[in-house]
């Protein structure tokens, strides 16, 4: 476990780079904004077979060659980036990220659910999601640093740190990590109910979430804040994170499968939305930075624990990786809505419009737990001998 935390903290200290995918392709290859963004939506839907195909690879050839697999992939594709003369070839560079880009993902959250409980499991990815927001502040410091200088920088380094993850998986994750004989059960999640009405209020939500990773970036770009704010704002963010970890052990936010905290998440994500929606100035993008990260640590650490409990034994990782597809969902959809909405307004549009979804779904988690909680589970979840 400790190993696989130090793998994707040095992993996370490159992972900066995506968030300057659409600025690179419009300040460094000159494309428009809405190139920019039916490029960075390639990607996105990239993701989605590369998710799917991260569970199958779980079960069939273990943790350790799966994450490997996807760490290598990321790498040389991200060399295409560096290297692409035109919006075409960074295309496909995008393309190739995205089938390699969430390989590792089910492999990582299957590890944590299998080692965890109810009561722990929250704790535990937010342990994940801390020590990569810990990494964060060096990578938000570097893009600083970088981003003024030359944005493909950015992704050289990005390449270099999947190759130093990659030697850390393979030098000390045990060999035997969730190899496919631990898994027991045959699972077929699409079966299940309860995964499914999860899965699209997490697609709604890493909708809105996608948005102001790609959107924040353009947008301090076009309001002429200046390009160091952006790695600035993922520092601040990083420490706003660390300092918000206790809130996982609230016992009154954990009540009742987390609802508290997930609708607390969703109203400060529509606050920093909001603030988005009107700042100018280096200071105002600082603390929308820092309100969203407290709600992602509310919100990423109950909603993978919320989807693990639904998980059968041994089924935790094709789970994940079907609600996993939401960020794909969300990665394609987001960067074309961004591209529409953008130029509306100076952005207001755009960071209005996701405050409100935002919103709508503080109003409806209550419910979706309750239908959720309430719903029979019939062993559609989980099949002996037959393959999801």
């Amino acid at each position: 476990m400790r190993a696989l935390l130090v793998a994707r903290m040095i992993n996370r200290i490159g992972g900066f780079s995506m968030a300057f995918l659409a600025v690179l392709l419009t300040e460094s290859l000159h494309a428009s904004v809405c190139t920019a963004g039916l490029v960075v939506a390639a990607f996105g839907l990239a993701t989605i077979p590369s998710r799917l195909a991260g569970g199958w690879l779980l079960d069939r050839i273990g943790a350790r060659p799966t994450i490997l697999l996807g760490l290598t992939g990321c790498a040389v594709a991200q060399v295409v980036l560096v290297a692409a003369p035109n919006v075409a070839v960074a295309a496909v560079g995008a393309i190739g990220l995205g089938l390699a880009y969430e390989l590792i993902e089910p492999a990582t959250q299957g590890m944590i659910a299998d080692v965890s409980d109810e009561r722990t499991r929250p704790a535990l990815f937010g342990l994940l999601f801390v020590s990569m927001t810990v990494a964060a502040v060096l990578a938000g410091g570097m893009a600083a640093l970088v981003a003024g200088w030359d944005l493909r920088v950015l992704f050289a380094i990005d390449a270099v740190t999947c190759v130093a993850c990659a030697l850390v998986v393979r030098m000390f994750l045990p060999p035997g990590a969730r190899r496919p004989a631990d898994v027991t059960v045959r699972v077929a999640p699409c079966r299940d109910r309860r995964l499914m009405i999860v899965s699209l209020v997490g697609s709604v939500f890493t909708t809105v979430y996608m948005t102001a990773i790609f959107g924040q970036p353009l947008t301090i770009a076009s309001r002429q804040a200046g390009l160091w704010v952006i790695g600035a704002s993922t520092v601040v963010a990083a420490v706003a994170a660390v300092l918000a970890q206790p809130l996982l052990r609230r016992p009154k936010l954990s009540a009742d499968n987390g609802v508290r905290a997930l609708v607390l998440g969703y109203l400060l994500l529509a606050g920093a939305l909001v603030l988005l929606g009107f700042a100018q100035q280096p200071a105002l993008f600082f603390i929308a930075a820092a309100v969203s990260a407290v709600a992602d640590v509310l919100l990423m650490g109950h909603l993978y624990a919320t989807v693990s409990a639904l998980a059968p034994a041994g089924g935790s990782g094709r789970y994940l990786a079907i609600f996993g597809l939401s960020w794909g969902i969300a990665t394609t959809v987001a960067p074309l809505v961004i591209g529409v909405t953008l130029p509306w307004h100076d952005g207001r549009v755009l960071w209005f419009g996701a405050a409100v979804v935002s919103l709508a779904l503080a109003g409806v988690q209550p419910r979706v737990t309750r239908v959720v909680r309430d719903l029979r589970h019939t062993n559609a979840g989980s099949v002996v001998g037959a393959d999801a």
